[in-house]
């Protein structure tokens, strides 16, 4: 919660204080964070947590094969992902040996995220998930009372922090865990689980990040800002709390997965997307009535609108997903995968080349989730019915 806050707060402090278009480019840079966050090691963290068991406390069973597969995706991503940003973005100054250490970070902690949820450390792994976020907000308060506006420091002492965080909880995982390693799992199956898995993640990042892309396309860097400050204040606790429901329940339901409880979980979930949707626009109303911060809300109310209702699909689809990547075999993940990917390619070529409007582009992206959600659940439940 406090990772979520103090991404909330950062984002709505740096608009306060950065122009239009140098928030843009902040908004851009987050963006990276998050994608590569997301997608650097292409799912095989998921590959890890499903082949891998804790033996005895900080004593974890594990295919050689993973860590190996893990440490080249997280090297070949944060030296791709550098490139191609300097390429996108030179607007954007940041150093390249920073850039490239600071990418590095980010994505190998998605592969310490999960080797801390293994051991049941929950708390680190949150701490390590969210320190980026704890950063920006820490610097956006000495940004505010010193009155700098320096983007170029700013991003700087971000990833200078991100780097040091990463290397000292790395250093503290090879201190404290042991790792065993076995073949049971043979590297075909292993490689075949880790195609599929990354099939499904890319999907997973294209339904979390395509309208980025898209609005950061067809407009300018100020209406992309303005778009992603919508995102963070209405979607980001959304996707905390989406994120939390499958970092914790994905454990859960590996170990304890009963069809009743499943559908008692999801119609919770609904019912809290609902109420976190009501506070939100409770919030957004005292705001705008007060005038305690500048942007213009009243504006994009119909946008705001088009969020809440993304949030609540989303907010419903971890409930799914948690389970369906606990309990789904190859087969089922197979066929998932390619009805996903065809949903999703079509909706977002058909947004990419016809939609102007960033109300149908969010109520695309929210078709989407709806849908995955739907083709996860039935087909998670028939496989089930077929096993038993």
């Amino acid at each position: 919660m406090f990772g979520a806050l103090s991404f909330f707060a950062s984002n709505i402090i740096m608009k306060e204080i950065l122009s239009a278009e140098t928030y843009g480019y902040l908004s851009v840079f987050v963006t990276y964070f998050s994608f590569i966050y997301v997608f650097g090691i292409f799912g095989t963290e998921q590959v890890f947590i499903r082949f891998s068991r804790v033996e005895n406390k900080n004593e974890i069973l594990t295919q050689k094969s993973i860590l190996y597969l893990i440490l080249f995706f997280a090297l070949f991503s944060s030296v791709t992902g550098t490139v191609l940003f300097r390429h996108l973005y030179p607007e954007i100054q940041l150093n390249f040996v920073v850039l490239i250490l600071v990418s590095l970070s980010i994505i190998g902690s998605t592969f310490l995220v999960s080797t801390f949820r293994l051991n049941s450390n929950f708390v680190l792994s949150q701490l390590l998930s969210n320190v980026w976020k704890i950063a920006m907000f820490l610097l956006a308060i000495f940004f505010l009372i010193y009155k700098y506006s320096d983007l170029s420091l700013f991003l700087l002492l971000v990833s200078l922090i991100t780097i040091s965080c990463f290397f000292f909880f790395l250093l503290y995982i090879l201190k404290k865990i042991k790792f065993e390693f076995n073949s049971i799992i043979s590297n075909n199956r292993m490689l075949e689980s880790s195609f599929h898995f990354f099939v499904s993640i890319s999907s997973f990042s294209l339904i979390v990040f395509a309208d980025r892309f898209i609005v950061e396309h067809k407009y300018s860097f100020e209406q992309f800002g303005n778009f992603f400050y919508l995102t963070s204040f209405f979607l980001s606790p959304f996707s905390i709390l989406q994120n939390y429901i499958g970092f914790k329940q994905l454990i859960f339901f590996k170990n304890n997965f009963t069809i009743s409880y499943f559908l008692k979980f999801r119609k919770k979930v609904i019912l809290l997307g609902f109420l976190m949707a009501l506070a939100l626009s409770c919030v957004t109303f005292f705001l705008s009535y007060f005038k305690w911060l500048s942007f213009p809300f009243d504006q994009y109310l119909s946008v705001i609108a088009m969020f809440l209702i993304s949030g609540i699909t989303r907010l419903y689809s971890s409930s799914i997903s948690s389970a369906f990547e606990a309990k789904t075999s190859i087969e089922t993940l197979r066929k998932s995968n390619l009805i996903i990917v065809l949903i999703t390619i079509v909706i977002l070529l058909f947004t990419f080349i016809f939609v102007n409007a960033i109300e149908i582009i969010i109520f695309n992206m929210t078709l989407i989730w709806l849908l995955r959600s739907i083709i996860c659940k039935k087909l998670l439940l028939n496989q089930i019915k077929n096993d038993e």
